[in-house]
């Protein structure tokens, strides 16, 4: 085999020199031009045959020059068209490159015929061989040699076109088949059976198109096959197109030199999928994005959110609207500091407070924590800015117009001063009953009582029982006062809560009630009542109150019952004591059970039932007190039962009227 050296052209190239003395002898010694360029298409040899043909002389035809320079010369002196020899050049390079290599004619400068044929080899070789026309058709050996050398490019052309991992198809400048490879055929099933060199283009298509190895949709086969056949004489940007078997097939072409038309069809499913997941995810952030803006332009807050350098990044419809913003000013890509110069321009802040506003509302967003400003516009609004920074930097700003909420709270406010001023009037009022009122009605019963002793007998039947209904009129005057200062001093009067057990505060009620008990010959039942925290007074007014209703509306002939049960349950928050006191008595009808527990109302009259109808109002405000709830279901002539729910611990509520330290007493013995 040939032996090769590297040494340098006179530009600098690496060239390969033989070094085969033999071989050089060789190929000295034949009748035909030879030259040999490397894959850079620059000389490695050419001996004396080809540079006489070619009129070249030494210097010309030295390793090194470019095939190129050399078909310059060769034109040049040969009196061609020279604003045409690059087209030349480019032309047969392009043929060179897609079929592997071709044969022409060439008039040298002396004016003889030459046959030239250039050929590629598998490693991008060329060979350029040049004989006179006239040996040509007459050198029957050359001939014979030529032609095992075309037969060896075609070999080595076939090879080349089945390694390919596209499908690959040449046609002519008549549009018909010359040369196609095994890819393009399975990418093209339907027409395997009738490809052939010769077949002309438009043939193929058609027995593609009737055989619906396309899936056109809504287009029409005919409007299909013009678009396409447009597209393969025309040939512009590469065309994808899915075929029926489920794959994709992107096809470039392209013009030969001599007007024929090359081929390369490309699987691209794989990347039609990726480009699909692609569209898909695309799509859902698409979707996740008008969701988002919805869900900012719903918002009753202005937000805005801005990137670490204070850069407007978003903001809702709210914001805008809230401070009069333009949304062609006030948009992405604008920074907090030019929306406070706008919010200025535009007279949201009174002069005097604009340097403060700006000021306060720049060094909010250095902060690193969250924080609220609070800012007064000109026009009395108050707007309440909470900065929450981001990771990275940003930071996120929340805009709430709190004008009304101020508002109200200074109603609230007031009220709250109006209302000391009537629990005051009440403190007084229920010192007024204690003391002043009690003396008055103490008299009048004194009173009432001798004159009913001394001259009770000497009055007429009228007389005495204008006394009787005096001394009855005191009496229930009396029961109301009472009532009335016990109800008072739920509030007045209140103490601390502590621990208690509901059995020992049950057992005190049932003996201050044992002479009304053992009246009414009735029965308490009660066993393993809860401990809770309360106050221990108001518990046990709460459960006198409760049981001695419950003896009260007995019904007639009926011994009455009463029955105290309770268990804790959990809201999942907090334990709460359910509290049920069942009777037998008279029950009620369940519509009038709201107003049971209204001051002063009663279901029935004084002279069935005695009382002041404030008992159950004492206690509605004891369980409220207590931060509970109190019910009552009722079946008239059947009985009652009475809900209570009662926080089982109180120490986050254990505040009384001028106590706010929420202490409890944990000593049974020590509070009252």
């Amino acid at each position: 085999m040939t032996e090769l050296s590297d040494t340098l052209s006179s530009d600098g190239t690496e060239v390969p020199t033989f070094t085969s003395s033999a071989l050089k002898g060789l190929l000295e010694g034949t009748d035909s031009g030879l030259a040999l360029f490397n894959p850079k298409r620059r000389l490695v040899y050419c001996n004396a045959r080809y540079r006489e043909l070619y009129g070249y002389s030494l210097s010309e035809a030295r390793s090194g020059v470019t095939l190129e320079d050399l078909i310059r010369l060769s034109i040049a002196r040969s009196s061609g068209d020279a604003d045409s020899t690059e087209e030349t050049i480019n032309r047969g390079l392009e043929r060179l490159a897609a079929v592997g290599g071709y044969s022409f004619s060439h008039k040298s400068s002396e004016g003889v015929e030459l046959y030239v044929h250039r050929r590629m080899l598998d490693d991008g070789q060329v060979v350029e061989t040049v004989r006179p026309a006239a040996v040509q058709e007459t050198g029957i050996t050359d001939c014979a040699r030529f032609q095992v050398m075309a037969n060896a490019a075609r070999t080595h052309l076939s090879h080349a076109l089945e390694s390919m991992a596209d499908g690959f198809a040449l046609f002519d400048a008549k549009d018909l088949l010359i040369a196609y490879n095994r890819r393009y055929i399975e990418l093209n099933p339907s027409i395997a059976d009738v490809i052939a060199p010769g077949c002309s283009f438009t043939d193929l298509l058609k027995t593609s198109v009737t055989r619906q190895s396309y899936m056109l949709g809504d287009t029409r086969p005919e409007d299909f096959m013009r678009w396409r056949i447009k597209e393969h004489h025309n040939p512009g940007q590469p065309h994808s197109q899915l075929m029926a078997n489920g794959i994709w097939v992107k096809s470039h072409e392209r013009v030969t030199a001599d007007g024929g038309i090359v081929s390369i069809q490309t699987d691209i499913t794989e990347l039609k999928k990726r480009e699909l997941e692609i569209l898909e995810v695309s799509e859902q952030l698409r979707s996740r994005n008008l969701h988002f803006k919805a869900a900012l332009d719903n918002m009753m807050q202005g937000l805005c959110m801005f990137s670490p350098d204070q850069t407007l990044m978003v903001c809702n419809k709210e914001y805008l609207k809230m401070y009069g913003f333009s949304p062609d000013v006030v948009k992405p890509g604008i920074t907090l500091s030019e929306i406070m110069d706008y919010t200025a321009r535009i007279r949201n802040y009174a002069s005097a407070d604009v340097d403060l506003a700006r000021t306060e509302r720049l060094n909010q967003v250095r902060q690193d924590k969250q924080t609220t400003i609070y800012q007064h516009l000109a026009d009395g609004r108050i707007i309440a800015v909470t900065h929450q920074p981001t990771q990275g930097g940003g930071s996120i700003s929340i805009h709430h117009d709190i004008t009304d909420l101020r508002r109200s709270q200074e109603r609230l406010e007031c009220y709250n001063k109006q209302l000391e001023v009537s629990n005051r009037e009440l403190q007084d009022f229920a010192y007024v009953a204690s003391h002043d009122l009690q003396e008055p009605l103490r008299k009048i019963e004194t009173f009432g009582d001798r004159l009913k002793t001394k001259y009770g007998d000497d009055l007429p039947e009228g007389g005495q029982k204008y006394v009787e209904r005096m001394q009855s009129a005191t009496s229930r005057m009396r029961l109301l006062i009472n009532d009335l200062l016990s109800y008072s001093r739920i509030t007045t009067n209140a103490k601390p809560f502590c621990k208690i057990d509901l059995n020992d505060c049950l057992a005190g009620v049932i003996g201050d009630l044992q002479i009304r008990i053992e009246e009414t010959e009735a029965e308490v039942r009660f066993k393993d009542l809860p401990t809770i925290d309360g106050d221990r007074t108001q518990m046990r007014q709460l459960l006198q109150n409760l049981v001695s209703n419950a003896l009260k509306f007995q019904r007639p002939g009926v011994k009455p019952v009463v029955t105290v049960t309770a268990k804790i349950v959990s809201n999942g928050i907090s334990n709460n004591c359910i509290l049920w006191v069942t009777d037998n008595g008279i029950g009620f009808d369940n519509k009038y059970k709201a107003q049971m527990f209204t001051i002063f109302q009663r279901l029935h009259g004084r002279g069935e039932y005695e009382g002041t109808g404030i008992g159950l109002a004492t206690v509605r405000k004891i369980v409220e007190r207590h931060d509970g709830l109190v019910d009552a279901d009722g079946v008239e002539g059947e009985g009652a039962t009475f809900i209570v729910t009662l926080p089982v611990n109180q120490r986050n509520n254990a505040k009384i009227e001028g106590r706010t330290d929420g202490k409890i007493c944990t000593h049974h013995h020590s509070c009252g």
